[in-house]
């Protein structure tokens, strides 16, 4: 895997292209400013993920979110706003990108947060959702749900799921393929989700059974089992670890051991 990392790392971030001047200076401006003391308490206290990296990809984890929560438009509808669920929305989305330097999201065009899970009208209160992400570039999260996947170690995490879906966003289309692959690698990732879906219908596979309702799901549930229990699944689904862990240039599962194993 080690030969595709410097591949998937640049076929990502041509997506970006070189940004304008003024976007360079406002980016520099953003991480000029020292990150609040009381934010790093909260990553330590709220975000395992962010513990766990290793010092250098930690300094990188508190650029990106000052970038994130500088450029980015994070609407409340129904809640009221604070750091804290701004925090954690931009902590959502780093997760995944901190291993891609520079990497800013130019895909998003707006984060929607709601009061509730709602149902397939937007109504509150439904039970069909607590996330969506939509091909335009939105994405909405309930902020109950969006806090949960902070507080409870589970393999479901609503802000990777629906933030792990704009990365399979390709001109206005979700297919299930990450984007910036090689078609050898796609062959690659193909054969892995036959072979994956194959073991969870019989019984033999420690990821989500929602994985199960299609290739785009597919992806964004074993990119939550890869950030939420990495060494779960390094364990039982090595291959499919390995792919993730080429593809965010992260290694979660090695991270979480103790010192010294």
């Amino acid at each position: 895997m080690k030969a595709t990392l410097s591949q998937l790392t640049q076929a990502l971030l041509s997506r970006l292209g070189r940004a304008p001047t003024r976007l360079r200076r406002q980016r520099e401006a953003a991480v000029s400013i020292p990150f609040p003391q009381p934010w790093t308490e909260l990553l330590k206290t709220r975000c395992e993920h962010y513990n766990r990296l290793p010092i250098a990809l930690q300094d990188r984890f508190r650029q990106q979110v000052q970038i994130f929560l500088a450029e980015k438009r994070i609407t409340g509808v129904q809640v009221d706003m604070d750091d804290e669920t701004r925090l954690l929305v931009a902590a959502s989305a780093v997760s995944l990108s901190v291993g891609w330097p520079d990497y800013t999201w130019d895909q998003l065009a707006e984060v929607l947060l709601y009061p509730d899970n709602f149902d397939r009208d937007y109504n509150f209160g439904g039970m069909d959702a607590s996330g969506q992400a939509h091909h335009w570039g939105v994405v909405i999260l309930s902020v109950p749900a969006l806090k949960r996947s902070f507080d409870e170690v589970s393999d479901h995490h609503v802000g990777f799921h629906e933030f792990a879906h704009l990365l399979d966003l390709w001109r206005t289309r979700f297919d299930g393929i990450p984007t910036g692959l090689s078609d050898e690698l796609i062959r690659r990732w193909l054969r892995i989700v036959q072979d994956e879906e194959d073991r969870l219908r019989r019984g033999d596979s420690v990821l989500h059974p929602y994985a199960l309702s299609g290739p785009v799901e597919f992806f964004a549930t074993t990119v939550e089992d890869f950030f939420q229990t990495p060494t779960a699944l390094a364990a039982r689904h090595l291959e499919l670890y390995e792919f993730h862990s080429s593809y965010f240039c992260q290694d979660p599962a090695a991270w979480s051991r103790p010192a010294g194993r």
